[in-house]
């Protein structure tokens, strides 16, 4: 597996959150269509909609250009409105593509390291949920991010479908939740290094007494937001601490803390009314074991198939 992540070429200027008509079944389904060097006249050929006027397409083209947009394909003839193949494949290779995206939007530079920023944002109000009032979300990313664009509701609405769809959160009718769902966060582990010389890997999805703190840091900066904050000894924020406990409870990971241990990682506890210094539980080893066949484990996308 090649641990070396290759930006696309002649990436669009947009902003990621500015591509408002992109779904993540849409773009899991053109991205799987993609062979080998694809005319994209061929995916919208496949993927555009019907309509009394014609073939719609726009939908596909700009699912094609997002996907340029986060380095997972490129155009072999240098337009990509003609021809594109995939890039990156053999990097995490085995990945679910809901985390491969993640991934990817989360290795970005510039302005478009705002799509990470925005969880992070959410995540230092250090609560479970947030109120999912788009002027609420402006108020919080406007005090925790600085970028010169504004955050219109478009940019959030955007962000909140995606994430919403790839497993990070959850909207409800008022609030958003902020726990990622059991199978992104049992990927997001297996795929984590868990020792020094580590690089991240998915090839086996068991690991017995890994590094939690190493896992939890690569985890923070290149797949999804874990702590609530960063001085000092690190603290799991409540709503991960949420799915952890979660996992534990099924059998699926083992935290522990033996004695001659180093570099701690901090839980709270369930009641966050008790949560105190002297109540919150030191962890520094992980185990890992494969998650059962139930539909906690499943993302978004795919229980929504299975329904179907």
């Amino acid at each position: 597996m090649s641990t070396k992540f290759t930006p696309a070429s002649s990436k669009p200027d947009k902003l990621l959150t500015g591509f408002i008509s992109v779904r993540a079944p849409e773009l899991k389904h053109v991205y799987n269509a993609i062979q080998g060097p694809t005319p994209v006249s061929e995916l919208t050929k496949k993927f555009g909609k019907p309509t009394s006027g014609g073939v719609e397409t726009d939908h596909v083209e700009e699912t094609v250009r997002f996907l340029n947009a986060v380095d997972l394909v490129e155009s072999p003839s240098g337009d990509i409105r003609d021809t594109v193949e995939r890039i990156n494949e053999r990097h995490l290779v085995g990945l679910p593509f809901e985390a491969r995206l993640l991934y990817h939007c989360n290795q970005q530079e510039g302005r478009q390291t705002h799509f990470a920023a925005v969880h992070r944002a959410l995540l230092n109000e250090g609560s479970r949920t947030v109120s999912g009032a788009r002027d609420n979300l402006k108020t919080i990313l406007k005090r925790e991010t600085d970028y010169d664009f504004s955050w219109t509701d478009e940019k959030i609405d955007m962000w909140v479908t995606l994430s919403e769809q790839l497993g990070l959160i959850i909207e409800s009718e008022d609030d958003i939740t902020l726990s990622p769902c059991r199978g992104l966060m049992h990927d997001a582990l297996v795929l984590a290094p868990m020792d020094s010389g580590g690089n991240p890997n998915y090839d086996d999805v068991t690991t017995k007494n890994g590094e939690f703190r190493r896992a939890l840091d690569w985890i923070n900066d290149n797949l999804f937001s874990v702590y609530e904050e960063r001085a000092g000894t690190p603290r799991v924020h409540p709503a991960i601490a949420d799915v952890l406990r979660n996992m534990e409870d099924d059998g699926v990971i083992s935290l522990s803390n033996p004695g001659d241990s180093q570099n701690a990682v901090k839980i709270p506890p369930e009641n966050l009314n008790e949560d105190v210094r002297g109540n919150r539980r030191d962890v520094t080893r992980i185990s890992i074991r494969s998650h059962p066949d139930e539909t906690a484990y499943q993302y978004p996308l795919t229980q929504f198939l299975t329904q179907q």
